[in-house]
């Protein structure tokens, strides 16, 4: 069961190129929001974005605040995986910091199109293969599993598409991306070995967890 198209009127057209086009090409576009040539950051100080972006970005962003990009002041943190898909991350602690959350919810409709595109493979995996005269993607188990995971994304749809940039507080959004983080991982299982190969789609899985973890709202401080 694939799932449902993105309606035309989504508040952020970034899930559907998420959805159809390579991990490579969304994050452009995601990081294009804040400007030509603007690398945006998490919360922490974190990047992920297009290699070439990177390598060339001169100013900086995070939550809306822009500066001068001081490259002195970052580590790289590019893993192999990351550099074959064409991309690099980087973290810095010479981020400028704003009050604008519109990032945080264009992060999410990311996620939600690449956790579409997860299903959309998963669903065409398990079309493509039989278990006795039936196919996978019609053997009860899986059917249901692939359903649960339209459930979910619908849910997140939702929530996003009822929401405005300053209507999610951090807990909130930290539900919404556990949910999306738990539904990716519920498809990869289904996937068996093959969802743990490069040239599979637990690559652009891999990206959409990596989204996550560098952009997502840190947990609060524990006090004693």
């Amino acid at each position: 069961m694939p799932a449902p198209a993105a309606p035309p009127d989504t508040p952020v057209p970034l899930r559907a190129l998420a959805r159809h086009d390579l991990p490579r090409r969304a994050l452009a576009a995601l990081h294009r929001q804040a400007g030509d040539g603007t690398l945006v950051h998490g919360p922490a100080g974190h990047a992920l974005a297009p290699a070439e972006l990177v390598a060339s970005a001169r100013r900086c962003c995070r939550a809306g605040a822009t500066g001068e990009r001081r490259t002195d002041s970052e580590r790289e943190l590019t893993t192999p995986l990351l550099a074959r898909l064409g991309l690099a991350a980087v973290h810095s602690t010479a981020v400028p910091h704003g009050a604008d959350r519109s990032f945080d919810l264009s992060v999410l409709w990311v996620r939600l199109g690449m956790t579409e595109r997860l299903l959309d493979a998963v669903t065409a995996y398990l079309g493509e293969r039989s278990f006795g005269d039936m196919k996978l993607s019609k053997h009860p188990v899986l059917k249901d599993a692939l359903a649960a995971a339209v459930v979910d994304l619908l849910q997140v749809a939702a929530r996003l598409s009822d929401a405005d940039a300053t209507a999610l507080d951090d807990t909130a959004l930290r539900l919404l991306h556990h949910g999306l983080g738990a539904t990716g991982r519920a498809l990869l299982d289904l996937l068996g070995a093959y969802g743990l190969t490069e040239d599979g789609p637990g690559a652009d899985a891999y990206v959409c967890a990596v989204l996550a973890d560098l952009y997502a709202p840190g947990e609060p401080a524990v006090t004693s």
